[in-house]
């Protein structure tokens, strides 16, 4: 039985408090919240045991014999709990992003593997029906080698007044795109070379920061991968996931917003085809991740979406963000 603490009860906290609790295989044995209102609040709504809460990761970690920490915090103080679960010795599931801050990033992944822990970054996005099904199409050659990628994302997003992703700038490619940079790293197979971005804000927007932009990313070989958003879309809208097509010599691959993935070859074949790709049948996307999670540590192995491989994700996120202030291409080398 795997034992955990969980540092954060916000509304993310209370998410995973779920996730923990529908397992059989681990239990949350402390509770990490430095605010006295959301202590007291999660003993009133859920129920918790208020001996097994603590105002400090310290105080939790000497109080309970743990094997990794869950950290639900904002992402300016990842860094911290990260820094406190390394000197406990404790492996660490973290939410994305890993931090607000790219130095801070790669300072936090290289003390996880001084500490020999395994850290991992929930990128959940990847582990759902589209990109699992996607990539294993192009893995077995299904459109060719892709050359060309396109994501489409319009969405009413983040339409609280008042919160962090209002106020705050780029928080649309900052909180929410690096789902789908990650997600274009893992169905793709491959790492950008380079990013060109263009991010502009809309008369009607409730967004402080850029809530709309068109992203060029170039990878290795002929690649490219353009992508289109708008986070104050009043009309209709994608899903999360946003609508994709790759475009291979075989043919192309579409995401519609249903949940569906589409394969078609219609010019300069024999045969016009086009057809649904069967889903692959795959678990919730939060239970896969702690089943890769615990996978990883039982077999003494590197989780997908490790702390070192989503620094790839997240250098896509600020180099995109910095060719955006610059107004030039920026190459992912810099990061």
């Amino acid at each position: 039985m795997m034992k955990c603490i969980i540092t954060g009860l916000g509304n993310r906290g209370r998410y995973w408090i779920g996730n923990i609790a529908r397992r059989s295989d681990c239990e949350a044995v402390a509770f990490v919240e430095p605010v006295e209102a959301n202590r007291m609040r999660a003993v009133e709504q859920l129920g918790l045991d208020e001996s097994k809460i603590f105002a400090s990761f310290d105080e939790a970690a000497k109080a309970v014999d743990a094997d990794f920490v869950v950290d639900v915090t904002p992402p300016s103080v990842h860094h911290i709990i990260a820094q406190q679960a390394f000197d406990a010795g404790l492996h660490l599931i973290g939410e994305k992003p890993l931090s607000d801050d790219y130095q801070i990033a790669k300072d936090v992944v290289e003390a996880g593997e001084r500490a020999g822990v395994k850290h991992m970054i929930t990128q959940n996005y990847r582990f759902t029906g589209q990109p699992r099904t996607t990539r294993k199409a192009i893995d077995e050659g299904l459109i060719g080698a892709p050359e060309q990628a396109d994501v489409k994302f319009y969405m009413n997003w983040a339409d609280n007044p008042g919160s962090h992703y209002v106020t705050e700038p780029f928080m649309l490619i900052n909180d929410m795109m690096v789902h789908h940079f990650d997600l274009l790293r893992y169905v793709l197979g491959a790492d950008p070379e380079s990013v060109r971005a263009i991010t502009w804000n809309h008369s009607w927007g409730w967004h402080k920061g850029d809530a709309a932009h068109a992203i060029v990313f170039k990878f290795p070989g002929n690649l490219v991968a353009t992508h289109v958003a708008c986070g104050c879309a009043v009309g209709s809208r994608t899903s999360y996931n946003g609508d994709w097509r790759i475009e291979g010599p075989n043919g192309s691959l579409d995401w519609h917003s249903d949940g569906t993935v589409t394969y078609s070859h219609l010019h300069r074949v024999e045969k016009p085809e086009e057809r649904q790709v069967p889903l692959l049948d795959v678990l919730p996307a939060d239970q896969a991740m702690l089943d890769e999670f615990f996978a990883a540590i039982k077999e003494d192995r590197q989780p997908e979406c490790s702390a070192r491989d989503n620094l790839k994700s997240l250098a896509m996120v600020f180099a995109a963000i910095e060719s955006s202030k610059s107004g030039k291409e920026i190459s992912l080398s810099e990061f």
